[in-house]
Order: structure tokens, then C-alpha cells, then sequence
């Protein structure tokens, strides 16, 4: 069994179901948030017992302090607070590679058959292979419903800079096309209840993004992770510096497509600003080009790495209220 990192989700003996954040775990334990709670009146069914999604931060934030309080840990390496789930608490592991394999094995209508077509012309275009490109979301645990999209998920640098170059012929071809209209309206009330959005400017930029977009009419995002095994704990560690609200110019924009995205800024206009910003939120993907002229609110933090490394960072999506917000349109 590979270990659990981002794109996995993994389910409770409780029966909840968490999806598995960031590339960094401590022993014995996995950094992961409720996604899915049971629910006898959940509209998602998976055998005998029904659930429901879990939309928003506050609530899954809401029902970790409610019925899982032991597993918030304030952590040594990492520098904050994380909801870690005990292994013994853990009954089954989802893995996307293994998800997509079942899927290729089953049926192939619906979602179900778009999610498969889709995964295997971005494995061709990119030439991927086996466990490079997997399914996660709804369909890698069976909790697909109607509204459900396709989570195209792929690990390793190169192969997901592959991947982006397919997604980006794809697109080209015609074989996607952008997320609008009612699609785009709903991103928007999804995401605005905890990241804050300028309408015009949403509207102006997400249709740009090759990450999501609709692939034989069901919407899709893609999740491009630049490793194939979690980051070794404590070869970096983490030290919080408080809220920052920070204006800057991206300089570099070339790991925008990742997860987590980064973006390298220069002229920040902070008493020793960060030089980079880094988000494990989808949303902020894509969302800056280099020459952009940004403000931005995160969690401002020193990153010790090997040899006494140091980078001042501000890590953007961790809290409600965080937000990127280019200064003004995107060019054409």
C-alpha cells in the first residue's frame, strides 16, 4: 500500500470518510479533513449507509471539534494546528491510482465512463504511466450523485508537467472547454463562503484555467501533484509569524499549475516580506501570471529546510478570510 498523500482520502471506523491534505505526516498519524459524514438522510449512498458532503471549512471544521477534538494537534514540525487521524483509527485507504483501476474495470456510463475517458487521453497525450495518474473526489469512494465532477489526479514533477501540456492541447482542440454561465456561479458561491472574491475579476479569470473546465458535458478539475511519496517528516520545519496582508509582483509563475501551487514574488511591501506564495487550495492554481501585480492574505511563515535553509513564505487558503486578489486584468 502506497502512503496517503494529497489526492487520497481515507474512512474512519466511525465510518466518516476524510480527504488526505499536503504532502507532509507525522508518524502514526495523516494530516486529513471530514469530507463526507454519515447521515441517515444523506442524499450520497454507498451500500447500506447514506451520507452527506461537507461543503464548506466551517463545517468541516465545525464537526472535527465536535466529534473528533483528539485529533486537532498542535504540531511540532509543521508549526500549527492540523487535524491528524490516528492509523488505528483508519479502516480503509482510498487510493486514486487504484480508484481509477477500478473504474477502467467496471462500468462505463455515465460519470463513471467520462472519469475513465478522460484519465486515459491525459495518460496518452502525456504518456503516463501506472501509478502516475489517478481518480479522486466522489468516485474514488463511491459517493458519486448528480451534480458530481470528475477529479482527474496525477503525482510526479515531470508527469504532471506532461499532463498540463496535454490538458492544454485538450483544450485547444476543443476535446474541453472552459467552465461558464451557471457552472461559474455556482464555483462562486462555493468558494465565497471562505475566501473572499472580486465577482468581475472571478469571471474574467477562471475561464482561462485549464485545471477545470467541462469534459463531455460533466465539469472536471485536475489536480497536479509534484511528488510521488510524502515529504519525509522533519526535513523541513515550520515557524508561524502571524496574519500578513501583503501587495507584491509575481516573478515567477512557473509552479502555478501544481499542488501546492507557488508562485515566486518580488517587491513585497511587508517588513521582510515572504518570497514565495504557496497555497494546497485548487482555486488558487492557475490563478496568477508573472508581471502580476497581487495583494494577498495568508499565514505568514519561516520554512527552515536541510542545511538551515531559510524562506519566508505566506501560505494562502488555511484560514476563512484568505485570499489572492490580482490588482487587475488578466492580459489577453
Amino acid at each position: 500500500m502506497r502512503k496517503p498523500l494529497e489526492g487520497f482520502m481515507v474512512q474512519l471506523r466511525s465510518g466518516h470518510i476524510f480527504d488526505v491534505k499536503g504532502l507532509i505526516h507525522p508518524p502514526g498519524r495523516v494530516v486529513a479533513y471530514p469530507r463526507y459524514v454519515p447521515d441517515p438522510l444523506g442524499p450520497r449512498r454507498r451500500g447500506r449507509m447514506s451520507f452527506r458532503k461537507l461543503r464548506s471549512w466551517q463545517e468541516r471544521l465545525s464537526v472535527i471539534r465536535g466529534e473528533f477534538s483528539s485529533f486537532l494537534v498542535l504540531d511540532p514540525v509543521l508549526g500549527d494546528e492540523f487535524c491528524e487521524v490516528p492509523w488505528p483509527e483508519i479502516a480503509r485507504v482510498f487510493d486514486p491510482v487504484e480508484g481509477l483501476e477500478a473504474l477502467r474495470a467496471g462500468a462505463r456510463a455515465g460519470l463513471r465512463g467520462a472519469a475513465v475517458r478522460m484519465a486515459d487521453e491525459v495518460a496518452g497525450r502525456a504518456g503516463l504511466g501506472r501509478g502516475e495518474i489517478g481518480i479522486s473526489g466522489s468516485l474514488l469512494v463511491g459517493l458519486e450523485g448528480p451534480g458530481s465532477d470528475i477529479d482527474i489526479v496525477v503525482y510526479g514533477r515531470k508527469a504532471c508537467l506532461r499532463a498540463y501540456e496535454a490538458l492544454r492541447s485538450m483544450r485547444e482542440e476543443g476535446i474541453t472547454r472552459p467552465l461558464d454561465g451557471p457552472a461559474l456561479r455556482t464555483v462562486l458561491e462555493e468558494r465565497s463562503r471562505d475566501t473572499p472574491y472580486d465577482a468581475r475579476d472571478f469571471y474574467a479569470r477562471e475561464p482561462r484555467k485549464l485545471l477545470q473546465g467541462f469534459f463531455m458535458g460533466y465539469s472536471y478539475s485536475a489536480r497536479l501533484v509534484p511528488a510521488k511519496e510524502p515529504e519525509p517528516y522533519r526535513l523541513r520545519r515550520f515557524r508561524p509569524l502571524g496574519t500578513a496582508v501583503i501587495r507584491g509582483v509575481v516573478a515567477d509563475a512557473s509552479e502555478s499549475m501544481f499542488t501546492p501551487c507557488r508562485y515566486v514574488v518580488e517587491d513585497v511591501e511587508v517588513l521582510q516580506g515572504p518570497s514565495e506564495l504557496v497555497s494546497f487550495r485548487m482555486r488558487f492554481c492557475e490563478h496568477l501570471e508573472e508581471a502580476d501585480v497581487f495583494e494577498a492574505r495568508g499565514k505568514l511563515e519561516l520554512v527552515l529546510g536541510p542545511g538551515e535553509k531559510r524562506t519566508i513564505r505566506l501560505l494562502v487558503g488555511g484560514r476563512p478570510g484568505d485570499y489572492i486578489r490580482p490588482s487587475r486584468p488578466p492580459r489577453p
